[in-house]
């Protein structure tokens, strides 16, 4: 009896030593198996997220060119009227639909731009707006015969000529944000 009972104990021993080792081992493939599926998920959660700030950085890039060619193409409006009013003293329809047509396509640029743009562009983008819209003004002064004392076609060309520095500090601007450039006065890494 004694050697049945010790066979016995040695068979369910060794039947519960068996199916703990099925468990541990099944255990330990199920956590190795969901750090794999964590780590997946990491990885395309980092995917998903280096794709998307990809896709931000073109879609910025492209809102900036687009910016920057309105304000140019308006500026070069604006001094076409100049030299205009300069030659006749006043504007052509023509002449006044092209300012329309350029001027209207600039200021929907500038209200995408205010979308996408990071706060250092907004600031360049906001003088360059302000000087813009200052000439624009003038230049609508000048044409209808509401202009005050002050306004004159050497005032506009002076506004014009003064515009060159903010266009060039905005495209400056607009590459250090795209990571194009550094920040003036900062040397290079």
């Amino acid at each position: 009896m004694g050697g049945a009972v010790l066979t016995l104990s040695a068979a369910v021993i060794g039947s519960a030593v068996s199916l703990v080792s099925v468990l541990v081992t099944q255990r330990f493939t199920q956590q190795v198996h969901r750090r794999e599926q964590d780590r997946i998920e990491r990885h395309r959660r980092e995917d998903l997220e280096r794709a998307r700030a990809s896709r931000l950085l073109e879609e910025r890039q492209a809102a900036y060119v687009r910016f920057s060619a309105a304000a140019r193409t308006a500026r070069d409006a604006l001094a076409a009227c100049m030299y205009d009013m300069r030659r006749a003293g006043t504007l052509e329809d023509t002449r006044r639909e092209e300012l329309k047509q350029r001027w209207d396509a600039y200021v929907a640029q500038h209200a995408e731009t205010h979308i996408i743009a990071s706060d250092e562009v907004l600031c360049a983008v906001g003088r360059v707006n302000g000087a813009l819209r200052k000439i624009h003004g003038l230049v609508k002064r000048l044409d209808t015969g509401w202009q005050s004392p002050s306004d004159s076609v050497d005032a506009l060309k002076e506004q014009i000529d003064d515009l060159w520095p903010g266009l060039v500090a905005l495209r400056e601007a607009m590459r250090c944000d795209l990571d194009l450039q550094q920040p003036a006065g900062q040397p290079a890494s």
